[in-house]
């Protein structure tokens, strides 16, 4: 896989949600990777009451085509509920797509999932993690679509698997969220990698064979 990180260029990366002239929502970490700053009361969501409509995390992506594995390897200090690092797919302002290492509302440490379709989102509240880092994938094939975890890269756990009406080309990225936070939250991503590849299933245990 190639990460993105290991030589950062800031160029290398498109945004939204970060002022391309102030540094102050991307910041160098000391291995080799980069730590982003979210603003307070930041997310990519769209509440199904219609109570919350939020697109202003910080997300830092490039364009893909085609079927890939997309790696990142995250940790953050879980300061407010919600905070997450996560990888995200975009289309559009009402299309996108998440996996998270999140302070959820249980108070656990947590892996969470959201798929918004046409402007309305869902929320999955994965099951609790024990560690304070977690390697994240998200992985394309066609329209299916399979969001993982794994502790060591060794296994990966399958916690979503879907369909998403999706053009050739989108938008894949790290995005940083602290929707109850005072921008001070800080989400660290040691590696983004990206392998163009076409899995051959995307189930448990899928990824198990791909390093």
């Amino acid at each position: 896989m190639k990460n993105l990180l290991a030589d950062f260029k800031k160029s290398n990366f498109k945004y939204l949600n970060v002022n391309e002239d102030d540094d102050s929502s991307v910041l160098f970490t000391k291995e080799d990777g980069i730590s982003l700053i979210p603003d307070e009361k930041s997310s990519f969501y769209r509440d199904p009451s219609g109570k919350k409509n939020l697109s202003n995390a910080v997300f830092m992506y490039v364009d893909l085509e085609g079927d890939f594995i997309v790696r990142a390897h995250v940790d953050h200090d879980f300061v407010y509920t919600g905070d997450a690092a996560s990888i995200m797919m975009r289309i559009d302002d009402d299309n996108w797509a998440k996996i998270g290492f999140e302070k959820s509302e249980t108070g656990t440490n947590s892996l969470i999932s959201s798929i918004t379709y046409n402007g309305w989102s869902d929320r999955a509240i994965g099951e609790t993690y024990s560690w304070d880092n977690v390697r994240l994938y998200f992985v394309r094939k066609g329209n299916t679509f399979g969001m993982y975890y794994s502790a060591d890269d060794k296994h990966k756990r399958l916690i979503r698997y879907f369909h998403f009406d999706a053009p050739e080309k989108i938008q894949v990225g790290m995005m940083a969220q602290s929707p109850n936070g005072e921008g001070d939250a800080v989400m660290n991503f040691y590696t983004f990698e990206i392998e163009h590849i076409s899995v051959e299933s995307i189930e448990e245990g899928a990824l198990d064979n791909y390093s």
